[in-house]
């Protein structure tokens, strides 16, 4: 059956990423001129590929249409396909993705923030781009984590981009996400899934998930919070205690 689906999906994943590929042609060639139906397209094409990787993704809690930022731990590769599918968003993603063959592209064509970990100069302009693209109305989804985690625990929340959104108008919304072993009878993570170690990788990953019939993938939107009041350190600290008390609510 693992080879039945893989056999399958595929080529189908070769044939979806081609049409992407045309697409970008049409996108503007600066991200400045990114409209909202560039990133409908966009929503549209990662709901597809959604379908082909065999991703079911159950959905709980209120998204609300009044936060501009959000916020989410971190465990795989997929979180960004996956959410964005539900949220047309733009995402602050590490630089070295920047680098990977068409995924690369495709991410530097609809709006991806890239961040390089550790340069403190490279902080100050991805807080001032997060910015520009919130005063522009845009959605914004970050990983304050930092680095993928394993699935588990939630890691420390880094304060640094939360900068962007500190006293300002721009309402924060947590999500929590997990990839379950088998949702709802055995709601612990599936490591097969998650960037556990350094075995794990994109490749792997992906050919995973597209030879077997589905992968569940279960969102909780949590808590909005207001960021009018608060500074980037606050805003770290509610954020992570919303995430990690989402895991009650499944």
């Amino acid at each position: 059956m693992k080879i039945i689906f893989l056999s399958i999906r595929l080529p189908l994943i070769f044939i979806h990423i081609l049409i992407g590929l045309i697409i970008l042609i049409f996108f503007p060639k600066s991200t400045i001129g990114l409209k909202p139906v560039h990133h409908k397209i966009s929503q549209y094409w990662m709901k597809v590929l959604i379908f082909l990787f065999g991703l079911k993704i159950i959905s709980k809690g209120i998204i609300s249409n009044k936060a501009k930022a959000f916020v989410s731990n971190h465990i795989s590769f997929l979180d960004i396909i996956v959410l964005n599918s539900i949220v047309p968003s733009n995402f602050i993603a590490k630089s070295e993705i920047k680098k990977w063959p068409i995924i690369g592209r495709l991410a530097s064509k609809t709006g991806t923030i890239f961040i390089n970990r550790g340069n403190s100069n490279d902080n100050d302009n991805v807080i001032k781009s997060m910015k520009y693209y919130l005063d522009k109305n845009k959605n914004i989804i970050f990983f304050p984590e930092g680095r993928i985690g394993n699935g588990v625990k939630i890691k420390k929340f880094h304060s640094k981009l939360f900068n962007s959104i500190a006293h300002t108008k721009s309402n924060l919304q947590s999500i929590f996400i997990r990839y379950p072993v088998d949702y709802p009878s055995d709601k612990s993570s599936d490591d097969s899934v998650c960037w556990a170690d350094k075995s794990q990788t994109l490749l792997k990953i992906s050919l995973r998930c597209l030879s077997r019939k589905n992968t569940i993938v279960v969102l909780y939107f949590g808590e909005v919070i207001d960021t009018s009041m608060s500074d980037a350190y606050e805003l770290a600290k509610k954020s992570a205690n919303s995430v990690s008390s989402s895991l009650s609510q499944l």
